[in-house]
């Protein structure tokens, strides 16, 4: 068993929960060196300084560093040296701030993308959360160093191509528990368990639950999920728009809680403008919900292919045609298995023996394999 430090400027939310899914499932002993999950831009900006800082009061020596994408490595380096120059790093990638959709009318602030690519350098070592957000990332890079007075090279670029590979963000399923004690039976149950911010775009959400709604379908909602600092005024709206068919608006009190409704549900809906995971995805597929999402981002790899037609669409009509679809012949038994066994391949129980390993060999020789 070896020593890490992991290095995280922004535990909160996702962030968190893989931190310390990480730590009781990667088969290491694993220091968290942590800053409050708050204020990302501030902590892309300050995370280094400060956490250097609070290094130093950190004993004992350590086999690697585990950071994540919030943390500008290069600064964090250079702040805690000598201590970490001959320590092998890990950088995981949950996000990156060159594709993350922005607010409309608003410019990209390429300082955060050149954080991340930075980063990417500094590291032996870099893994994404999924192939998508691998190539996603990469694609990225190669399209900015075609434009004028870019900070790329080739040579970075394939640099990051060379060492990186895809570990999955492991999910606490085990914690969803077995659905005794959900309860069965009434209206086929629509679930929304994703922030309520303009990235997820909660708008077509509401417009596709507002239109079946109108057209007399029989059907309830849950609505769960973090608001989120700035949450969609349509969705704000929405209980005024359904009336008794919402039975759920707001964030469910306690792992437990939000189990059971997971369970209950039927149909879990995502309109959102990116996924580099799907993390609420999977927690409702592990509990039976037919997903119905974007045919693009990290979807493809989530819904069994068998199930793609019925589940993944283009163009928001097609969202609201699968959905109608789904509430009119309500997932049966074999779609639940599918989808179930599908979430499964995430479970810590499957993704933590991957980390164990590849943190293993983090210091020996070679390379990650590419994927």
């Amino acid at each position: 068993m070896a020593r890490g430090l992991f290095v995280e400027p922004f535990f909160g939310g996702s962030h968190r929960a893989f931190a310390e899914g990480l730590a009781a499932h990667g088969g290491h002993e694993l220091e968290l060196l942590t800053l409050p999950g708050r204020e990302w831009r501030r902590r892309m900006r300050l995370g280094a300084q400060l956490l250097a800082g609070k290094a130093a009061e950190v004993a004992g020596e350590f086999d690697f560093l585990l950071v994540s994408d919030m943390l500008d490595l290069p600064a964090f380096l250079a702040l805690t040296r000598p201590r970490f120059e001959r320590t092998p790093v890990l950088l995981f990638m949950h996000e990156n701030q060159l594709t993350y959709p922005r607010l409309r009318g608003t410019k990209l602030n390429s300082w955060f993308g050149q954080i991340n690519y930075l980063s990417a350098l500094a590291a032996d070592r870099v893994a994404f959360n999924s192939e998508y957000h691998r190539q996603d990332f990469l694609g990225a890079l190669e399209q900015l160093e075609r434009q004028p007075n870019n900070w790329l090279t080739t040579d970075g670029i394939e640099a990051i191509r060379g060492k990186s590979t895809v570990l999955p963000v492991g999910v606490d399923l085990a914690s969803l528990g077995d659905g005794a004690e959900a309860a069965t039976g009434g209206s086929p149950l629509i679930l929304w368990n994703h922030r309520w911010e303009f990235d997820k775009a909660p708008e077509a959400f509401v417009r596709t639950v507002s239109t079946l709604a109108g057209e007399g379908h029989d059907f309830r909602v849950a609505v769960a999920g973090e608001r989120g600092d700035n949450p969609s005024a349509a969705m704000l709206e929405l209980p005024d728009r359904l009336g008794e068919r919402l039975v759920q608006f707001g964030p469910v009190e306690g792992r437990q809680g939000y189990a059971r409704l997971l369970w209950e549900a039927d149909i879990s809906i995502s309109s959102t403008r990116h996924e580099f995971f799907g993390i609420s995805t999977v927690e409702a597929m592990w509990c039976g919900c037919l997903p119905v999402a974007p045919r693009r981002y990290n979807y493809p790899a989530l819904v069994p292919e068998a199930l793609q037609e019925r589940c993944l669409y283009e163009r928001e009509m097609e969202l609201l045609a699968l959905t109608r679809e789904a509430i009119l012949a309500r997932p049966d038994g074999a779609d639940r298995d599918a989808v179930r066994a599908s979430a499964g391949r995430f479970g810590w129980e499957v993704v933590g023996p991957r980390w164990e390993e590849a943190l293993a060999g983090l210091g020996g020789a070679g390379t990650f394999a590419t994927k």
